[in-house]
């Protein structure tokens, strides 16, 4: 019988894992459901630990709602993901996913700006997104401080997806050690 090895692995791991590759496959314009359902899977892990830590959500933020909003709101943002992983009560339905690719963009800076919060730490993945989404939403971003206009000098929302994805590799490059 065939040995598996043990390798453990936490929380955070999984999540900058599954942002990590997100990031990628967003970029490489790949299948924008396949990347919804992994992103919506990091961000759900976030938003459990961001409860026990006093980290919310912006997507998912329900407390400027009407108590009778509240679960239409978050049956609207949790639709999709819903609909990717079951069928008990929908097998014949379909879904619009025209949207889905700002939808995913969004939870993909939310779910990096709470690893960010409740971590310390995000991958180099999930930095360059962050710069080039806030350079790309220029205007959503008008308000904020010096260190978000920074990121926006730098014009990643000018640059091809492929001319990211090159940065990307450079990045990757520079953290492996040539002396090893």
């Amino acid at each position: 019988m065939e040995e598996f090895k043990t390798e453990w692995i936490e929380k955070f791991d999984v999540v900058g894992r599954q942002i990590r590759e997100a990031v990628t496959l967003f970029f490489e314009r790949r299948d924008i459901v396949v990347i919804h359902t992994i992103v919506a899977s990091a961000h759900q892990i976030l938003l459990d630990i961001g409860k026990t830590r006093g980290v919310e959500s912006v997507m998912k933020k329900t407390s400027e709602l009407r108590r009778d909003e509240v679960q239409r709101f978050l049956h609207s943002i949790n639709y999709p993901y819903n609909f990717f992983k079951h069928a008990d009560k929908d097998s014949d339905r379909r879904i619009n996913i025209g949207p889905l690719e700002r939808l995913t963009a969004d939870f993909i800076m939310d779910a990096i700006v709470m690893l960010q919060r409740l971590s310390g730490d995000i991958p180099i993945e999930a930095k360059l997104y962050w710069h080039w989404f806030v350079s790309n939403y220029h205007e959503e971003f008008e308000d904020c401080g010096e260190e978000i206009k920074k990121m926006q000098q730098l014009n990643l929302g000018e640059m091809s997806f492929q001319q990211l994805l090159g940065l990307l590799t450079f990045a990757q490059y520079e953290d492996i050690d040539p002396a090893s």
